[in-house]
């Protein structure tokens, strides 16, 4: 017995006539058929491919940073390639911390595959504060051997991620004796992160004063 398909041949989708036929030693035939119907259900989502592993940056800015990663891409077993799409595109800005980004693709049969990678963005401060209404140079006279009391306003400070900061410190410090000469004052402020600004400007106390003199009484 022959027929128009073998057994475990592979059989399209939709439907399909089998005959079969067998033929005696005089040439005497007889045929028989049957159907063979294949439904198509695609029940397998779609494989994706290429997605990113999980991505780590750093940033100076509160607001995040923008991150770039390839788009991955999906085949289907049924449908072949298709496109993929992910919830956060490359080069979106990601805030500070940890997002999780969720990339899919879904069959012509609505069978959805999907896949996921995590951005993180760790905030990172390396920038010092900047100090500013600094005094200008200050010179002065002395006023006694030691050299002189010279008294500053102290500098203002803001940092790019802490804002305005308090405690600005300048050495030597604002009411101190200065003596004669050239003296450096250093001011500095430290942000939440330990970065530290500073500025400076210099007091010289000069004595220019003459010596004053005293006349004896005359003797007649």
């Amino acid at each position: 017995v022959s027929c128009t398909l073998e057994p475990g041949s592979t059989f399209p989708v939709g439907h399909t006539t089998v005959t079969c036929t067998a033929t005696d030693a005089h040439g005497n035939s007889e045929s028989v058929s049957f159907s063979v119907d294949i439904a198509l259900v695609d029940s397998t989502p779609p494989v994706l491919s290429g997605v990113p592993g999980n991505i780590s940056r750093t940033t100076e800015v509160p607001g995040g940073r923008v991150v770039n990663f390839p788009t991955p891409t999906a085949s289907d077993n049924v449908d072949g390639p298709l496109p993929a799409t992910c919830d956060r595109t490359s080069g979106s800005n990601f805030v500070v911390g940890t997002t999780t980004v969720t990339c899919s693709a879904t069959d012509a049969h609505g069978n959805k595959g999907q896949a996921t990678f995590t951005v993180t963005i760790t905030l990172v401060d390396t920038t010092a504060p900047v100090l500013s209404n600094v005094s200008a140079d200050i010179a002065k006279e002395a006023n006694g051997p030691a050299g002189s009391i010279v008294g500053f306003t102290n500098p203002t400070a803001i940092d790019n991620l802490d804002g305005p900061l308090a405690g600005v410190g300048c050495l030597p410090v604002s009411g101190s004796t200065f003596a004669l000469g050239l003296t450096t004052v250093t001011c500095s402020a430290t942000d939440l992160h330990g970065n530290t600004g500073s500025a400076s400007f210099e007091v010289t106390v000069a004595d220019t004063t003459p010596p004053a003199l005293v006349i004896p009484n005359s003797f007649g």
